[in-house]
């Protein structure tokens, strides 16, 4: 059984990702296609404007056999946590080859920085200039583009496994605000916001859509109320960082404002809306500490092609269908965020039956 995975977010689905699902069947002809999808929360720290069952039926219904899910922990850490912990959940579904987009679509150029020795006393200094990780990396390598960095953490994972990795090139710029058949998602999103048609952008109607302020006022109230003592416990929380964050949110009741006054050099948006989440969630850093290694992999949906794989699998590979069977630790901090999204609906409770109630089918 030949398998091909992707490494998606599908925030929301859009005629991109088709165009990537139909490359990756083009360059590999996969008895199965397998999508490892962030849930609820992306690694930029963007809530997702589709909750994660909606992301699992667009995929199904337009070419992936087998959709799981990427834990919240790993989903919404840095690009190396992200990366490398979904290679693992393919490396586990016996999976044969990796097909990713990338800016420069040169993969041997890409496999020579992912072989790279960091100059960690560099890095450092970099840093200490005030600059990112992000950005104190990019320099160190000739800066590479975000699409790119993602694909270096994929391939030094994959160094590790038989998976081969296929590179295509990227057909637009992830942060374009132009609408296009082919447009960004950050694109399509803020047409969706400002009620504009994006028919042509994607093959999904978007219903109840959630963005990124509709979880300030939670995050706000949090950092009211809660001590800089308290709010250092938080996961990712460092450096004092909490204590900007308390002022920010008594000057800017505006989320854009307060996330424009919290960036700085060292801390990027996405850095700081990850910081974001981990509040919203309540996640410490003891519970996170205290997980044990990630044993299972958690199915959202599947067609025939994919049961077939499901049932190829060894017994050691600890397969979940029903939410109930997540690991206890594990199962704490998705339902946590499972009802934090859940509050932002419409309709929350239609929402938490379906998260109980197991995969979607095709």
């Amino acid at each position: 059984m030949k398998i091909t995975g992707l490494i998606v977010e599908y925030n929301p689905f859009h005629n991109g990702h088709l165009y990537h699902i139909n490359k990756a069947k083009e360059l590999t002809n996969p008895d199965v296609l397998v999508a490892i999808t962030s849930g609820n929360f992306n690694q930029r720290g963007d809530i997702s404007i589709i909750n994660k069952f909606d992301k699992t039926k667009a995929a199904l219904e337009n070419g992936i056999d087998l959709v799981v899910e990427l834990p919240y922990i790993y989903t919404t850490q840095n690009a190396y946590v992200f990366g490398s912990k979904a290679v693992d959940i393919l490396n586990k579904l016996n999976t044969n080859y990796l097909v990713f987009g990338s800016e420069t679509n040169n993969l041997e150029e890409l496999k020579k920085y992912a072989q790279l020795e960091v100059d960690v006393t560099r890095l450092k200094q970099l840093m200490h200039d005030g600059n990112s990780y992000p950005k104190s990396y990019g320099l160190l390598s000739s800066s590479l583009y975000p699409n790119d960095m993602l694909a270096v953490t994929y391939l030094k994972a994959l160094a590790n496994t038989n998976i081969e990795p296929i590179s295509i090139q990227r057909t637009n710029d992830y942060l374009s605000q132009d609408l296009d058949i082919i447009s960004s998602a950050t694109a399509i999103r803020k047409a969706v916001k400002d009620n504009l048609d994006i028919s042509k952008t994607t093959p999904i109607k978007i219903n109840d859509p959630i963005f990124n302020e509709d979880l300030y006022p939670y995050i706000r109230n949090i950092l009211f109320t809660h001590s800089s003592e308290q709010l250092s416990k938080i996961f990712l929380v460092s450096e004092g960082i909490e204590n900007l964050l308390k002022d920010n949110a008594i000057k800017y009741d505006n989320y854009e404002d307060f996330i424009n006054n919290s960036v700085s050099r060292r801390y990027t948006k996405s850095r700081i809306q990850r910081i974001l989440l981990q509040i919203a969630n309540n996640i410490t850093k003891n519970e996170v500490s205290a997980l044990p290694d990630n044993n299972y992999i958690r199915v959202l949906g599947f067609n025939n092609k994919g049961q077939e794989l499901l049932k190829s699998l060894k017994e050691d590979v600890n397969i979940v269908t029903q939410f109930k069977n997540i690991p206890e630790a594990y199962k704490d901090i998705e339902w946590r965020t499972s009802l934090t999204y859940s509050s932002l609906l419409k309709d929350g409770q239609a929402y938490i039956k379906q998260e109980l109630k197991g995969p979607i089918i095709l």
